[in-house]
Protein backbone atom coordinates (compact mmCIF):
# COMPACT_ATOMS: atom_id res chain seq x y z
CA UNK A 1 0.00 0.00 0.00
CA UNK A 2 1.46 3.32 -1.04
CA UNK A 3 1.63 6.40 1.13
CA UNK A 4 -1.01 9.02 0.51
CA UNK A 5 -0.03 12.63 -0.24
CA UNK A 6 -1.98 13.73 2.83
CA UNK A 7 -0.09 13.15 6.06
CA UNK A 8 -3.40 13.26 7.91
CA UNK A 9 -4.75 10.43 5.80
CA UNK A 10 -1.55 8.47 6.32
CA UNK A 11 -2.09 8.80 10.06
CA UNK A 12 -5.67 7.57 9.62
CA UNK A 13 -4.43 4.49 7.76
CA UNK A 14 -1.76 3.77 10.37
CA UNK A 15 -4.38 4.01 13.12
CA UNK A 16 -6.84 1.74 11.29
CA UNK A 17 -4.14 -0.77 10.40
CA UNK A 18 -2.98 -0.89 14.02
CA UNK A 19 -6.53 -1.59 15.21
CA UNK A 20 -6.94 -4.41 12.68
CA UNK A 21 -3.67 -6.01 13.77
CA UNK A 22 -4.77 -5.69 17.40
CA UNK A 23 -8.10 -7.26 16.51
CA UNK A 24 -6.31 -10.14 14.81
CA UNK A 25 -4.21 -10.73 17.90
CA UNK A 26 -7.33 -10.93 20.06
CA UNK A 27 -8.83 -13.42 17.60
CA UNK A 28 -5.76 -15.62 17.99
CA UNK A 29 -6.25 -15.47 21.76
CA UNK A 30 -9.97 -16.21 21.61
CA UNK A 31 -9.56 -19.26 19.37
CA UNK A 32 -6.76 -20.54 21.63
CA UNK A 33 -9.10 -20.25 24.59
CA UNK A 34 -12.01 -21.92 22.80
CA UNK A 35 -9.71 -24.76 21.69
CA UNK A 36 -8.54 -25.38 25.24
CA UNK A 37 -12.10 -25.18 26.57
CA UNK A 38 -12.89 -28.13 24.31
CA UNK A 39 -9.73 -30.19 24.72
CA UNK A 40 -9.27 -29.89 28.47
CA UNK A 41 -12.88 -29.31 29.52
CA UNK A 42 -11.56 -25.99 30.82
CA UNK A 43 -14.30 -23.71 32.14
CA UNK A 44 -11.91 -20.81 32.77
CA UNK A 45 -10.74 -20.83 29.15
CA UNK A 46 -14.37 -20.76 28.06
CA UNK A 47 -15.01 -17.70 30.24
CA UNK A 48 -11.90 -16.00 28.84
CA UNK A 49 -13.14 -16.56 25.29
CA UNK A 50 -16.51 -15.01 26.10
CA UNK A 51 -14.85 -11.92 27.62
CA UNK A 52 -12.43 -11.54 24.69
CA UNK A 53 -15.33 -11.49 22.24
CA UNK A 54 -16.57 -8.28 23.87
CA UNK A 55 -13.19 -6.61 23.23
CA UNK A 56 -13.24 -7.79 19.62
CA UNK A 57 -16.71 -6.30 19.14
CA UNK A 58 -15.54 -2.95 20.51
CA UNK A 59 -12.55 -2.90 18.16
CA UNK A 60 -14.76 -3.55 15.15
CA UNK A 61 -16.90 -0.57 16.13
CA UNK A 62 -13.79 1.62 16.49
CA UNK A 63 -12.49 0.54 13.08
CA UNK A 64 -15.82 1.20 11.37
CA UNK A 65 -16.04 4.65 12.94
CA UNK A 66 -12.45 5.44 11.94
CA UNK A 67 -13.08 4.35 8.34
CA UNK A 68 -16.25 6.43 8.08
CA UNK A 69 -14.41 9.45 9.52
CA UNK A 70 -11.52 9.01 7.07
CA UNK A 71 -13.91 8.82 4.12
CA UNK A 72 -15.85 11.87 5.27
CA UNK A 73 -12.82 14.06 6.04
CA UNK A 74 -10.21 12.94 3.49
CA UNK A 75 -12.46 11.97 0.56
CA UNK A 76 -10.18 9.14 -0.58
CA UNK A 77 -10.34 7.77 -4.11
CA UNK A 78 -9.17 4.69 -6.00
CA UNK A 79 -6.47 2.78 -4.06
CA UNK A 80 -7.11 4.60 -0.79
CA UNK A 81 -10.84 3.83 -0.87
CA UNK A 82 -10.11 0.20 -1.67
CA UNK A 83 -7.87 -0.10 1.39
CA UNK A 84 -10.56 1.36 3.65
CA UNK A 85 -13.24 -0.88 2.15
CA UNK A 86 -11.03 -3.91 2.77
CA UNK A 87 -10.43 -2.82 6.36
CA UNK A 88 -14.16 -2.90 7.07
CA UNK A 89 -14.51 -6.32 5.47
CA UNK A 90 -11.54 -7.77 7.38
CA UNK A 91 -12.66 -6.36 10.72
CA UNK A 92 -16.12 -7.81 10.07
CA UNK A 93 -14.56 -11.24 9.47
CA UNK A 94 -12.58 -10.96 12.71
CA UNK A 95 -15.77 -10.02 14.55
CA UNK A 96 -17.47 -13.17 13.26
CA UNK A 97 -14.48 -15.26 14.37
CA UNK A 98 -14.96 -13.85 17.88
CA UNK A 99 -18.68 -14.62 17.83
CA UNK A 100 -18.13 -18.20 16.70
CA UNK A 101 -15.44 -18.78 19.34
CA UNK A 102 -17.79 -17.42 22.00
CA UNK A 103 -20.45 -19.84 20.82
CA UNK A 104 -17.95 -22.72 20.97
CA UNK A 105 -16.96 -21.70 24.50
CA UNK A 106 -20.56 -21.47 25.70
CA UNK A 107 -21.41 -24.88 24.26
CA UNK A 108 -18.29 -26.41 25.79
CA UNK A 109 -19.61 -25.34 29.18
CA UNK A 110 -22.69 -27.45 28.57
CA UNK A 111 -20.48 -30.52 28.12
CA UNK A 112 -18.58 -30.26 31.42
CA UNK A 113 -20.08 -33.44 32.88
CA UNK A 114 -19.64 -35.51 29.74
CA UNK A 115 -16.06 -36.07 28.67
CA UNK A 116 -16.26 -37.37 25.06
CA UNK A 117 -12.46 -37.49 25.20
CA UNK A 118 -11.79 -38.92 21.74
CA UNK A 119 -14.22 -36.61 19.97
CA UNK A 120 -12.98 -33.61 21.96
CA UNK A 121 -9.44 -34.35 20.78
CA UNK A 122 -10.57 -34.58 17.17
CA UNK A 123 -12.41 -31.27 17.43
CA UNK A 124 -9.35 -29.74 19.11
CA UNK A 125 -7.17 -30.81 16.17
CA UNK A 126 -9.63 -29.12 13.80
CA UNK A 127 -9.52 -25.99 15.95
CA UNK A 128 -5.72 -25.96 15.91
CA UNK A 129 -5.72 -26.28 12.11
CA UNK A 130 -8.12 -23.37 11.89
CA UNK A 131 -5.97 -21.35 14.28
CA UNK A 132 -2.91 -21.86 12.05
CA UNK A 133 -4.90 -20.62 9.05
CA UNK A 134 -6.06 -17.61 11.05
CA UNK A 135 -2.47 -16.76 12.02
CA UNK A 136 -1.41 -17.00 8.38
CA UNK A 137 -4.20 -14.65 7.33
CA UNK A 138 -3.14 -12.14 10.00
CA UNK A 139 0.50 -12.38 8.91
CA UNK A 140 -0.53 -11.90 5.29
CA UNK A 141 -2.28 -8.66 6.22
CA UNK A 142 0.41 -7.43 8.60
CA UNK A 143 3.28 -8.12 6.20
CA UNK A 144 1.33 -7.26 3.05
CA UNK A 145 2.19 -10.71 1.73
CA UNK A 146 0.18 -11.42 -1.42
CA UNK A 147 1.52 -14.97 -1.81
CA UNK A 148 0.56 -15.89 1.75
CA UNK A 149 -2.89 -14.34 1.33
CA UNK A 150 -3.41 -16.43 -1.80
CA UNK A 151 -2.18 -19.54 0.02
CA UNK A 152 -4.69 -19.03 2.84
CA UNK A 153 -7.46 -18.60 0.30
CA UNK A 154 -6.46 -21.69 -1.62
CA UNK A 155 -6.03 -24.02 1.38
CA UNK A 156 -9.49 -23.66 2.89
CA UNK A 157 -10.37 -27.06 1.43
CA UNK A 158 -8.02 -28.71 3.94
CA UNK A 159 -10.16 -27.43 6.81
CA UNK A 160 -13.31 -28.51 4.98
CA UNK A 161 -11.87 -32.01 4.57
CA UNK A 162 -11.00 -32.25 8.26
CA UNK A 163 -14.51 -31.11 9.16
CA UNK A 164 -16.09 -33.62 6.77
CA UNK A 165 -14.05 -36.49 8.26
CA UNK A 166 -14.89 -35.34 11.78
CA UNK A 167 -18.59 -35.12 10.93
CA UNK A 168 -18.59 -38.76 9.84
CA UNK A 169 -16.80 -39.78 13.05
CA UNK A 170 -19.32 -37.83 15.09
CA UNK A 171 -22.21 -39.66 13.47
CA UNK A 172 -20.68 -43.03 14.28
CA UNK A 173 -19.88 -41.95 17.84
CA UNK A 174 -23.36 -40.59 18.52
CA UNK A 175 -25.07 -43.70 17.17
CA UNK A 176 -23.15 -45.69 19.78
CA UNK A 177 -23.62 -43.29 22.70
CA UNK A 178 -27.17 -42.14 21.88
CA UNK A 179 -26.72 -38.76 23.54
CA UNK A 180 -28.75 -36.36 21.43
CA UNK A 181 -28.30 -33.18 23.50
CA UNK A 182 -24.53 -33.34 23.88
CA UNK A 183 -24.22 -34.64 20.34
CA UNK A 184 -25.96 -31.59 18.92
CA UNK A 185 -23.53 -29.32 20.80
CA UNK A 186 -20.54 -31.22 19.45
CA UNK A 187 -21.90 -31.03 15.91
CA UNK A 188 -22.42 -27.28 16.13
CA UNK A 189 -18.98 -26.74 17.69
CA UNK A 190 -17.36 -28.61 14.79
CA UNK A 191 -19.40 -26.60 12.28
CA UNK A 192 -18.40 -23.36 13.96
CA UNK A 193 -14.74 -24.21 13.43
CA UNK A 194 -15.43 -24.86 9.75
CA UNK A 195 -17.11 -21.45 9.55
CA UNK A 196 -14.11 -19.78 11.20
CA UNK A 197 -12.04 -21.34 8.44
CA UNK A 198 -14.29 -19.64 5.89
CA UNK A 199 -13.74 -16.28 7.57
CA UNK A 200 -9.96 -16.69 7.61
CA UNK A 201 -10.18 -17.43 3.89
CA UNK A 202 -12.16 -14.23 3.41
CA UNK A 203 -9.50 -12.27 5.30
CA UNK A 204 -6.86 -13.63 2.93
CA UNK A 205 -9.06 -12.76 -0.04
CA UNK A 206 -9.63 -9.17 1.13
CA UNK A 207 -5.94 -8.74 1.95
CA UNK A 208 -5.10 -9.76 -1.61
CA UNK A 209 -7.68 -7.28 -2.92
CA UNK A 210 -6.38 -4.46 -0.71
CA UNK A 211 -2.83 -4.95 -1.97
CA UNK A 212 -3.42 -5.69 -5.64
CA UNK A 213 -6.83 -4.29 -6.45
CA UNK A 214 -7.71 -7.68 -7.95
CA UNK A 215 -10.23 -10.27 -6.81
CA UNK A 216 -9.14 -13.87 -6.47
CA UNK A 217 -11.11 -15.58 -9.21
CA UNK A 218 -9.05 -18.71 -9.89
CA UNK A 219 -10.58 -22.13 -9.34
CA UNK A 220 -9.54 -23.57 -5.98
CA UNK A 221 -9.92 -27.07 -4.52
CA UNK A 222 -13.36 -27.77 -3.06
CA UNK A 223 -14.83 -30.33 -0.69
CA UNK A 224 -18.52 -31.25 -0.61
CA UNK A 225 -19.49 -30.48 2.96
CA UNK A 226 -22.09 -32.52 4.84
CA UNK A 227 -25.40 -30.76 5.41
Amino acid sequence: MTLHISSAFNEDLIHINGKIVEMGGLCEQVITNSNLSIKDNNVQMAENAILLDEKIDLLETEINESVIKAIALRQPVADDLRVLFSAIKISGAFERVGDLCKNIAKRSQLLTEEHHTDIRNQIFKLGEKVKKQLTKSINAYTNQDVKLARKVWKNDYKIDQMYTDLFENLLVYLRKKKRVASGSHLMIIAKNYERIGDHTTHIGEMTHFAITGENLVAVRPKVNLPV
